[in-house]
């Protein structure tokens, strides 16, 4: 009788241990902090053969160091020209490395767009835009997608804090 109680109570204990444990860890996968990274604006119309800019937006809910996308988009419709960087983590006064990617506009895609603070230990954490992509429209109408691919956001550690990415559009309008 006296080692069944134990028994029970052993029983019971493990199974507290466990249910709080799961608890905590539910509970701080749940919190985590995350970026929304997003092209802005969401939508827009231009003109035949006109030239505009799509930004990439980086909102964070904490701090971060670096950030890299990849965007493709309709190359039968719009023209990537450049990417240049945004403001995002000149914020705090730091140095950057900023490399603009890859454009390739038979396949519709940009690659490897990458900006990184390069002074240890440099974050920042307000919203910023993290690059600019001119584009020039073409002369057939149609709606162009704008989508961000391989988004990847990193802390001072380097651990990844990126949610999914926020699409746009373009539309080259005929009128």
């Amino acid at each position: 009788m006296k080692y069944r109680n134990m028994y029970r109570w052993l029983i019971l204990l493990l199974l507290f241990i466990t249910v709080v444990g799961l608890l905590l860890v539910s509970s701080a996968c749940v919190t985590l902090p995350r970026v929304t990274v997003s092209i802005s604006p969401t939508s827009q119309t231009v003109a035949p053969e006109q030239t505009f800019t799509v930004d990439v937006l980086v909102e964070p809910a904490v701090a971060i160091a670096g950030a890299q996308f990849d965007l493709s988009f309709d190359p039968s419709l719009i023209t990537a020209i450049s990417v240049t960087e945004g403001d995002l983590f000149n914020q705090g006064g730091y140095g950057t490395f900023f490399l603009p990617g890859t454009i390739d506009n038979v396949a519709g895609t940009i690659t490897d767009v990458v900006c990184v603070i390069i002074e240890p230990g440099g974050t920042v954490s307000g919203p910023g835009t993290l690059a600019t992509v001119t584009f020039s429209a073409g002369t057939t109408p149609g709606t162009s997608p704008v989508h961000l691919g391989i988004v990847i956001v990193g802390d001072k550690e380097g651990n990844l804090v990126t949610d999914e990415p926020l699409d746009g559009s373009v539309e080259v309008s005929a009128e």
